[in-house]
């Protein structure tokens, strides 16, 4: 598996040649964008070759995560190679190929696996806001089973749907369930519903970060650029000051990004910790840099050609995704126990995960 860095330069490219194609024409369609990433493994890179994965690590899963918010590109491809495919993995499931999603494992969330005579079992329940539901080739959900947590892989039109969308456009999908799963099995003991909740807390703050990141990085621009009184704005201390504030929430986002991935293992106590705390500083910087953005660019800033409504659009929405920052901190505040007599030498030791 290539190097992070030339991973993030191939999928930089990618994504670019997505939205502004050389000849100039309309950008190609989001099935298309899937199809060249699947292709590359790109879609399923930190799962295990043997069952259909590109063999990378989770940090090659979470750059394909932070694509996806630098680019506003509109597929489920965080959802698939950081979460659906590491549930299917752990469970020992081969990967279907497609766009997957999962659900079941939220708190609101109730799916029950009821066990059949043929060997099978049945799910029933409800999930909510399930991202690209209706889109996905296959859903892994969770469920609470008589014998501890599986996974089970099902079809979208096997589910009743109640269609909706997020404030960027994109599936957030209600789902009945009751049904049986033809592809299931048991999840291991290490996979607690609290370590999947925090691996999706940790994708969508990566898609948060990176969304965060192009945003500052326009804003900068055009702060330079745009002149008032025969100066660059950036030259009025209220510009200046507010640009200063948004680049320091974007420096904290990718801080507490950095020290999950650096937390040692990718579960338990100060694991889950670190992705928590991640989700609070990513979900609170969203909504600060969104409104110091949109204040500085003006109306400029909403305009169909610009990119900034796209960005800001996706981190109003995603700020709430897999957990809001009151529900995260709540969690944080429950577990600090959980990290033992010290827990700022647990937060700060471990090396890089890989």
């Amino acid at each position: 598996m290539t190097d992070v860095d030339d991973l993030r330069a191939v999928l930089d490219d990618i994504a670019a040649a997505h939205s502004r194609p050389l000849d100039g024409g309309a950008p190609r369609a989001p099935g298309e964008l899937w199809d060249e990433l699947e292709s590359l493994g790109l879609t399923l890179v930190g799962a295990d070759e043997g069952r259909g994965g590109g063999g990378g690590t989770v940090e090659h899963a979470i750059e394909v995560a932070a694509a996806v918010g630098r680019h506003a590109l509109p597929l489920p491809i965080a959802e698939t190679a950081v979460v659906a495919s590491w549930l299917l993995d752990s469970a020992g499931l081969d990967l279907p190929p497609g766009p997957l999603t999962a659900a079941g494992f939220a708190r609101a969330d109730r799916v029950t696996a009821i066990p059949t005579g043929a060997g099978g079992v049945h799910l029933r329940g409800v999930v909510r806001a399930v991202p690209w539901a209706r889109e996905a080739a296959h859903v892994a959900l969770v469920a609470d089973g008589p014998d501890g947590c599986l996974v089970g892989l099902v079809e979208p039109a096997d589910l009743v749907l109640a269609e909706g969308e997020n404030l960027a456009g994109e599936p957030r999908d209600d789902a009945e369930l009751d049904l049986d799963a033809p592809v299931w099995a048991p999840l291991p003991g290490s996979v607690t519903g609290a370590g999947i909740r925090a691996r999706a807390a940790l994708s969508r703050s990566v898609q948060i970060l990176g969304a965060l990141e192009r945003t500052r990085d326009i804003t900068m621009e055009f702060v330079q650029q745009r002149e008032q009184f025969g100066r660059p704005i950036i030259r009025f201390q209220a510009v200046a000051q507010s640009v200063a504030v948004l680049a320091a929430e974007v420096a904290l986002t990718r801080a507490a990004v950095t020290r999950c991935l650096r937390s040692g293992a990718s579960n338990g106590p100060v694991w889950e910790f670190a992705c928590g705390a991640a989700k609070v500083t990513a979900s609170g910087a969203a909504a600060t840099v969104a409104a110091i953005a949109h204040q500085v660019h003006g109306a400029v800033g909403i305009t169909a050609e610009y990119p900034l409504h796209r960005l800001t659009s996706r981190l109003l929405s995603w700020q709430d995704d897999d957990g809001t920052e009151d529900e995260w901190a709540a969690v944080l505040g429950r577990s600090l126990p959980e990290l033992g007599p010290d827990p700022w030498a647990a937060l700060t030791a471990g090396e890089v995960l890989g």
